[in-house]
């Protein structure tokens, strides 16, 4: 009987220890399953939230870029204004009541172009320092979606779960049984080479017709602000033909008048230089020669951005993404978490790998908005549409 009895107490303890140790090990894999998940989609959205500041900030760059030309554009429409109205009065001062009124809209024009010519200075050189801020603002942005501190905010969240737990550690991967082991360490080593090439850094100079096609797109969308903005890109004096501040006007067919208006969008080797010229001129028939009169100009007015704010800059550099021609566009994060040294090599599953996915996609809202890119154009770094998510594990992927 007593032989029977130790037999039974004997299977009792063998079962409570397997069932312990496998409870155990269901435990310490759930536990590392979660933490890879977490620490891959922290990876992700980290990366993703950096991404879409660095497209706010483009954007902000060239606002404040188109903001310098508008402000340049204003203040030649304004010298051309006050020009032609003091003209004006100087006939109308003999009218009564309208000599007046006339007067006192010289006086109102002359006031606002003062103030603006004496604040434009400060605003352009504001806002060009701005620009640069955010220029700087963004190689920081660049530094920290680098696999380097992308794996210390990773690390920092699977510390919440276990102290023990390392993300993306070489010699822990390496210790992991073949092939397994070196597997890991390429994934990570590729990761490493191919994330420091995926964003570089844009200029004018060097990618000028890139920056100007983004330019004119955007200034184009705008109607209003196409007519303020448009005409060359080009360091001479403004063509006035080129223009979009234009129109003319006929009267009986014996005096004519023509209103031109270019701004010269900025060339090499940065984006600063805009210049803006406006001008009125009038011709009469000539009833002799049964002829038009060459045009004489009436008022006009010129203003740029060099000699408003002494020089002014503009974009000298921003980021943007390399060989952004491959569809889908993605950035895939690694998050390979181990156990560490210090652990029992039986305490069940030592490793587990995740991937999180950082995609460039369009919104619903966009698919019948006309202001949205289309959705078979290339990934960029001026659109905010990055998202993140978990996505399957593929080694082929990191390749």
């Amino acid at each position: 009987m007593l032989p029977v009895l130790l037999a039974i107490i004997l299977v009792i303890t063998t079962v409570i220890a397997l069932t312990q140790r496998t409870t155990q090990a269901l435990g310490t894999e759930t536990t590392l399953v979660n933490a890879a998940d977490a620490a891959a989609y922290s990876g992700a959205v980290w990366t993703a939230r950096r991404l879409n500041l660095m497209a706010y900030t483009n954007r902000a760059m060239i606002a404040n870029h188109i903001a310098v030309g508008h402000l340049v554009a204003y203040i030649s429409w304004l010298r051309y204004v006050d020009q032609a109205v003091d003209r004006i009065s100087r006939f109308a001062r003999y009218i009564p009541y309208i000599g007046a009124a006339v007067e006192s809209g010289r006086r109102t024009v002359r006031g606002a172009r003062t103030a603006m010519e004496k604040t434009s200075g400060g605003l352009i050189k504001g806002l060009d320092a701005l620009t640069d801020l955010m220029s700087a603002a963004q190689l920081d942005m660049r530094r920290e979606i680098m696999p380097w501190h992308l794996n210390a905010v990773m690390q920092g969240v699977v510390e919440e779960t276990d102290d023990a737990f390392k993300v993306n550690d070489l010699k822990a991967a390496g210790a992991i049984p073949a092939p397994y082991g070196a597997g890991l360490q390429g994934l990570l080593a590729s990761w490493w080479a191919t994330s420091v090439r995926r964003i570089e850094t844009g200029r004018p100079s060097r990618n000028n017709d890139a920056f100007n096609h983004l330019l004119a797109s955007t200034i184009d969308e705008d109607r209003q602000l196409s007519r303020w903005l448009r005409g060359r890109i080009s360091s001479r004096t403004s063509r006035y033909g080129t223009g979009g501040r234009t129109w003319s006007e006929s009267l009986f067919n014996v005096v004519r008048f023509r209103k031109q208006g270019p701004t010269n969008q900025a060339p090499l080797p940065s984006a600063g230089g805009w210049q803006s010229a406006d001008r009125l001129q009038v011709s009469f028939f000539d009833l002799g020669k049964l002829r038009w009169r060459s045009w004489g100009t009436v008022a006009s007015g010129q203003a740029s951005a060099d000699a408003l704010a002494g020089d002014y800059r503009g974009i000298k550099r921003y980021q943007t993404l390399r060989n952004a021609t491959k569809s889908p566009y993605q950035f895939l994060i690694p998050a390979v978490v181990t156990t560490g040294a210090d652990r029992e090599q039986d305490a069940g599953l030592h490793a587990h790998l995740s991937t999180g996915e950082v995609a460039y996609r369009l919104p619903s809202s966009c698919r019948n908005d006309r202001h949205c890119p289309s959705r078979t154009a290339p990934a960029t770094l001026f659109n905010p549409y990055w998202e993140a998510r978990l996505a399957p594990v593929s080694l082929k992927d990191f390749s």
